[in-house]
C-alpha cells in the first residue's frame, strides 16, 4: 500500500508540472469530440455523403489510435525513467509498429466493450422480473428500483475493472509486444479487480471523472445571455481539463506500479 500511496503522490506531481500537456490533450479530446458529432450530425441522403462520413470515421479512428498512443506510450516511459514532467510532443510521438499494435488492439477492444455493453443492458432489462420474482416468494412488495440502483453500482464497478484492465494491458503491449502482453494477461486481470491497480483504476474514475461530472452537470444562477454563456465554456473546459489530467494520472499510476527502471517501453 505504501508503495501504491508512493506512485499516486508521484504521478500527480508528474500531472501537476505537465500542466502544458493538460490542457493541449484537454483541446484535441474537445476537437475529436466536435468532429464525432460532425460526423454521426451528417445526412445520409446521398451515397457520397455516406462516402465521406465513413472516411471521416477512419481519419477520427486513425488519430484518436495516434493520440492514444502516444499518451499512454509517453506516461510509461516517463514512469519508467522516473522523468519528472510528461513532453508535449509525447501526445503524438508514435512509431509504425506502435501504431499498428495500436489499432488491432483498439479493433479488439471496441468488439469487447460491445460485447459487454450489450450482456449489461440486456442484465439491466430483467430488474422488473427479477423484482416480481423476490415478490412472489418472499410475499412481500419488492421495488425494481433499488435492484436497478444495484445493478448500476456493480456494472460501474464492473466497467472499471474492464478499463483498467485494458489500459494495463496497452502498456504492457507497448512494452512488449502481443507476445509479453499475453504472458502478463491474468496477472494484469488479477491486479484489476482485487489489486492495487484496482484501487488506481477506482481513484482514477472516482476523483477525476467524478469532479468534472459534477462540474458538468452545475448550473450557477447568472443572468441570461453573455454571462450564461461564458459560465458554461469555462466548466465544460474545466471539466475537460479534469479528464485530461484524469487520462494522465491514470495511465502514468498504472505504468509506474507496473514498470521498473530496468522495463522501460521499447521503441519498437
Amino acid at each position: 500500500m505504501n508503495r501504491a500511496l508512493a506512485a499516486w503522490i508521484w504521478s500527480l506531481g508528474v500531472v501537476a508540472r505537465s500542466y502544458r500537456t493538460v490542457v493541449v490533450l484537454a483541446a484535441l479530446i474537445a476537437l475529436w469530440g466536435f468532429s464525432a458529432y460532425q460526423w454521426l450530425g451528417l445526412p445520409e441522403s446521398s451515397a457520397l455523403l455516406l462516402f465521406l462520413a465513413l472516411i471521416w470515421a477512419v481519419v477520427q479512428l486513425l488519430v484518436s489510435t495516434v493520440l492514444v498512443t502516444g499518451t499512454v506510450s509517453g506516461a510509461g516511459e516517463v514512469a519508467a525513467i522516473e522523468g519528472s514532467r510528461l513532453p508535449l510532443r509525447s501526445l503524438w510521438a508514435i512509431n509504425r509498429k506502435n501504431f499498428l499494435n495500436a489499432l488491432i488492439f483498439f479493433l479488439i477492444s471496441f468488439v469487447l466493450v460491445w460485447v459487454c455493453g450489450a450482456v449489461f443492458n440486456w442484465v439491466n432489462e430483467h430488474s422488473v422480473e427479477v423484482a416480481s420474482f423476490l415478490t412472489f416468494h418472499s410475499e412481500k412488495a419488492v421495488s425494481h428500483v433499488p435492484i436497478e440502483e444495484i445493478y448500476d453500482v456493480i456494472e460501474a464497478l464492473l466497467w472499471i475493472v474492464l478499463g483498467g484492465f485494458l489500459l494495463s494491458f496497452f502498456l504492457a503491449l507497448l512494452c512488449g509486444g502481443w507476445r509479453g502482453a499475453g504472458a502478463q494477461t491474468r496477472k494484469l486481470l488479477a491486479g484489476c479487480v482485487f489489486g492495487t491497480p484496482f484501487l488506481t483504476n477506482l481513484l482514477s474514475v472516482a476523483v477525476f471523472d467524478g469532479m468534472a461530472y459534477e462540474l458538468a452537470n452545475w448550473h450557477p444562477i447568472v443572468a441570461p445571455g453573455f454571462w450564461d454563456y461564458l459560465q458554461m465554456i469555462v466548466r465544460f473546459s474545466l471539466a475537460l481539463i479534469l479528464i485530461s489530467a484524469g487520462v494522465l494520472f491514470w495511465s502514468i499510476s498504472l505504468a509506474r506500479l507496473q514498470l521498473s527502471k530496468q522495463d522501460p517501453l521499447r521503441e519498437g
